[in-house]
């Protein structure tokens, strides 16, 4: 499933590649104790911890959330 929501999120964002971040234990920020992913958009040019963005306002967050959705059918 993973692989599919990664190719999802490409297909909502218009991003180029995406890195998949998974934290173990509160030493390791893991906020949330059950196992999730996070799929990260990312283009060409970003430094590793890129600023807050536009993709990261609510709104936008909104439409790519219906876009990821459209793009899993």
């Amino acid at each position: 499933m993973l692989p599919r929501l990664a190719r999802a999120v490409l297909a909502a964002t218009g991003a180029q590649a995406y890195n998949v971040l998974q934290n173990n234990g509160a030493e390791a920020h893991q906020a949330v104790f059950h196992v999730h992913f996070h799929i990260i958009p990312r283009t060409e040019g970003e430094k590793l911890r890129p600023p807050a963005s536009e993709m990261e306002k609510p709104d936008v967050l909104m439409v790519n959330a219906e876009k990821i959705r459209a793009a899993l059918g």
